[in-house]
């Protein structure tokens, strides 16, 4: 009920990237103000809408394998660093959240972020080039 409360009241997404980047190497982005997990299922979503886009004809188990033969689970990374240089590291592992209007690649902690610290810098890489993306941070996980 806690998780509940606080998504409801305090849950949003941050957009990291006001205008859209090109991803390729490593990028390093300084949010405004410092971000922050209200649980432990915070991620970081990368908008690749102006790469690739479902078509409804389409079906949705083709769809999911024509994503992960263009975007391979494990060539996106992102790096949170809060203060003392604590570290987290969110990994691309094939998710990914779509429909008609948008696709967005999930990158998630293999043990979720913590939710007791303000990250003030965000390290991104990418193995795979990433042209015209917008890069979101969604502190809660629905």
């Amino acid at each position: 009920m806690k998780e509940f409360l606080l998504i409801l009241l305090f849950g949003k997404s941050v957009l990291l990237t006001p205008v859209p980047v090109v991803l390729h190497g490593s990028m390093e982005l300084q949010p405004e103000a410092p971000i922050e997990a209200i649980t432990s299922g915070a991620s970081i979503q990368i908008d690749v809408s102006s790469i690739v886009s479902w078509d409804t004809k389409e079906g949705i188990l083709e769809f999911r394998q024509r994503l992960k033969k263009q975007f391979p689970p494990g060539s996106i990374k992102a790096e949170l660093f809060g203060d003392g240089n604590k570290k987290t590291t969110l990994t691309y592992k094939g998710n990914h959240l779509f429909n008609k209007d948008s696709v967005m690649l999930s990158l998630y902690g293999d043990n979720g972020v913590p939710t007791d610290v303000e990250f003030k810098k965000v390290i991104l890489t990418s193995s795979i080039e990433l042209k015209g993306v917008k890069v979101l941070w969604k502190n809660h996980k629905q």
